[in-house]
């Protein structure tokens, strides 16, 4: 039997392939769609074949903190980011919901939903049912020329909030991040744009553009330099990547992992962002806010509900 790859890269059609996915070491010489954990040390590439398809679900359940849970765990990690004088760490949880619909429908109702979205559905033993209608870009490439964001500041879409000191240093953050990467990288023409607003579903986020030439690189090679950006570990990165590996008591699996197509010459991965697994008839969504010194906690569970609508707006429709 085979595993189930449905997605639709933002203006374009939707795909549908059969065949199996394969856990790999690294991706030279890699051409297709693929994924990774957040933690990338699980990487995934999928092998179209005839096989038929049939969903797989993982045998143990998430683990989803109560609100209590989440705002003790988050109470030590805000003061964690204190005491290691970090800029912002992203603290992430679980949300559970029932899911009483086909995962293929969901799909094609996320697709008509976020048109501006990454959205896919993916099933196979390795990593059981996942779906998702991510914002975010990690990279995008037309030959040698490419593109990435940075987007971080989450207010919820039709409130009336101006946007604070934290949200801005927030975003910020993640775009003095990519600005240093892609500097290192010796990337030619690098354009960045200013920050503004953009929509994603029912929360907006500031964004900051980035064009810029290869060079050198691969696509693949920027996407791994970049990957986790402070939009979903923090800054200073690999001090922000301890501290949510000692404070989360979830594993993040493939929650704000690289997915999306390589191919020589037009590359599109994103985050993934916005996604849930499906085990039978549960959802788990996963739900990230960035912390800050300034961070409320009570604020921050709101951001991870209003996050969570993405996905049960349309499940409450089907």
């Amino acid at each position: 039997m085979g595993d189930i790859l449905k997605y639709r890269i933002p203006n374009h059609d939707l795909v549908e392939q059969k065949g199996t996915f394969q856990e790999i070491d690294n991706f030279r010489n890699i051409s297709g769609f693929v994924l990774t954990t957040f933690d990338k040390k699980k990487k995934y590439h999928f092998n179209p074949s005839n096989a038929s398809e049939e969903l797989s679900f993982s045998l143990e359940k998430p683990l989803c903190y109560t609100k209590k849970e989440y705002t003790d765990l988050a109470t030590s990690f805000l003061e964690a980011i204190k005491d290691q004088c970090l800029s912002k760490a992203i603290f992430s949880r679980v949300k559970h919901a029932a899911f009483d619909s086909e995962p293929n429908d969901l799909f094609r109702q996320l697709c008509l939903a976020y048109p501006e979205a990454f959205v896919y559905f993916v099933s196979s033993p390795l990593f059981g049912t996942w779906i998702g209608a991510s914002p975010e870009i990690l990279i995008e490439t037309q030959g040698n020329t490419a593109k990435t964001i940075s987007l971080a500041g989450t207010l919820k879409r039709d409130s009336h909030e101006f946007w604070e000191n934290k949200e801005k240093n927030e975003q910020d953050f993640v775009t003095r991040f990519i600005t240093s990467k892609l500097v290192e990288s010796n990337v030619e023409n690098l354009d960045i744009s200013g920050q503004h607003e953009i929509n994603a579903g029912p929360v907006r986020h500031l964004k900051t553009a980035f064009q810029f030439d290869l060079g050198l690189n691969s696509a693949i090679d920027i996407a791994e330099r970049l990957h986790p950006t402070p939009a979903v570990s923090g800054f200073p990165q690999q001090e922000a990547i301890d501290l949510i590996g000692k404070s989360e008591k979830h594993y993040r699996k493939l929650y704000a992992g690289m997915i999306g197509v390589i191919d020589n010459d037009s590359t599109k991965l994103f985050v993934n962002l916005r996604c849930a697994e499906i085990i039978h008839n549960q959802a788990y969504l996963y739900l990230g806010g960035g912390f800050t010194k300034d961070s409320n906690i009570e604020s921050e569970w709101i951001e991870t509900e209003n996050k969570a609508k993405t996905l049960l707006n349309v499940m409450k429709k089907q």
